[in-house]
């Protein structure tokens, strides 16, 4: 594949991320947080660095913590409630081929997670100690402005390429 077809590849994969981001705003979602979450580098551990590169075990992790978050958030029959907050979920690498970072958009959360501090706390700090493949103390967390929403959405989705396609469709609240 030349670099120009590689390269609008590249481009249309990331616009159509933004573009799902975008549709689920006019359907209703209304992001409040934006948050950032590490998982761990795997240590010295080669199986676990290996199953770092394997999209589909981080996706196996990925669902995992969102089980976790929403059981913290509204119980174990989280699934059954039908108001509860929709969230957007995707990977990225970065610069790491093995220590992969979870971007999550979600909509405003029932008390007492309702504020940034007790947000942060839970990604940052208890959210860890129930998912094993997350890093405590590196989680970021802001409020969505959705005047500079699409300034966040755009770096949600800029890592997508034909390797990673940054929102994870499987898992998130919205219908494809």
């Amino acid at each position: 594949m030349s670099s120009s077809k590689l390269f609008s590849y590249i481009k249309s994969n990331q616009n159509a991320n933004m573009q799902i981001v975008q549709r689920e705003i006019m359907r209703g979602f209304n992001p409040k947080w934006y948050a950032v979450i590490h998982f761990n580098d795997a240590g010295n551990s080669k199986r676990q660095q290996k199953r770092r590169l394997d999209m589909d075990e981080v996706e196996v992790d990925l669902k995992v913590v969102k089980d976790q978050l929403y059981t913290e958030l509204y119980g174990r029959k989280w699934r059954k409630q039908k108001n509860r907050s929709k969230s957007i979920w995707g990977i990225e690498y970065g610069n790491s081929q093995i220590k992969p970072h979870v971007n999550l958009i979600i909509e405003e959360l029932p008390y007492p997670y309702d504020t940034y501090k007790s947000f942060y706390v839970l990604l940052d700090r208890l959210l860890p100690l129930k998912c094993k493949c997350l890093w405590a103390r590196s989680s970021y967390v802001q409020p969505v402005d959705i005047d500079t929403f699409a300034d966040l959405n755009s770096y949600c989705c800029k890592e997508s390429d034909f390797r990673n396609s940054t929102i994870i469709h499987r898992i998130n609240d919205y219908q494809i």
